[in-house]
């Protein structure tokens, strides 16, 4: 059994596994193995599959889509305003959002300043917390 079998099993045998349980994924992150191992963070923790997005240019082309998604894990918008319009509508559907990024500062003055925040690098347990917490305020805000 491999280190990362036996760490999903720890965490199924205790109850971690449903945190996520059924919930749908988006992912906007720019670096490849990062996304990959938010993926992995998540679908241990039983989220459906994720589907990506490498930058805001991509989301654009998942516009219409937006609503079928309960949670996205994002990189902060840059200053372009499509990049702030894109994020603005994450909010108004009413998914779940939790921003990743080595620099808090970045969501100063944006729609995502209040969002939930995971730091660069992160752990799992980090990123699964940030997660349960922007649920629960989607549930509550409902």
């Amino acid at each position: 059994m491999t280190i990362q079998r036996f760490g999903r099993l720890l965490r199924r045998l205790s109850g971690a596994s449903a945190v996520l349980s059924g919930e749908r994924l988006l992912i906007v992150e720019e670096e490849f193995l990062i996304a990959l191992d938010i993926q992995r963070v998540l679908e241990d923790a039983n989220a459906k599959a994720a589907v990506f997005a490498k930058n805001y240019n991509e989301l654009a082309a998942l516009a219409e889509r937006l609503h079928e998604f309960d949670l996205a894990i994002v990189n902060p918008p840059g200053p372009n305003s499509g990049e702030v319009a894109l994020a603005e509508r994450l909010v108004a559907v009413g998914i779940a959002v939790v921003v990743c990024s080595a620099f808090r500062g970045e969501l100063a003055d944006t729609v995502l300043e209040t969002a939930e925040f995971v730091g660069k690098p992160f752990s799992d347990a980090d990123l699964l917390a940030a997660c349960r917490r922007a649920l629960a305020r989607r549930r509550e805000a409902q």
